[in-house]
């Protein structure tokens, strides 16, 4: 019995070694993403970048699905909204209605 509990602890100690090891992987990986996305869109906002750097910069958030929303209210018609500071209060708005529900 005792045999036996020598064996399953060092590999019960393995396996949750495993999943936090995976977790903070797979948030490293996140943060990651967002830092590249920030940079992307800090990119597109500039006025005096290079087009062809907008245009790389534009094609590469196609990557970026999970913030679908925020490239749809940034940009219109392929131009960066003219109503910035209407558009960030709509968007702070819809953000405390979405963490409330």
């Amino acid at each position: 019995m005792v045999a036996w509990g020598l064996l399953v602890l060092p590999l019960i100690v393995l396996a949750w070694a495993a999943v936090w090891f995976v977790l903070i992987q797979a948030e490293r990986n996140r943060h990651e993403r967002y830092t590249r996305f920030h940079a992307i869109m800090e990119q597109l906002a500039k006025s005096d970048g290079p087009t062809a750097d907008k245009m790389a910069a534009a094609y590469e958030l196609r990557n970026y699905r999970e913030y679908k929303d925020v490239i749809a209210r940034v940009f219109i018609d392929g131009k960066v909204r003219g109503d910035t500071a209407e558009a960030l209060s709509r968007q702070l708005r819809d953000t405390v209605d979405h963490i409330r529900h």
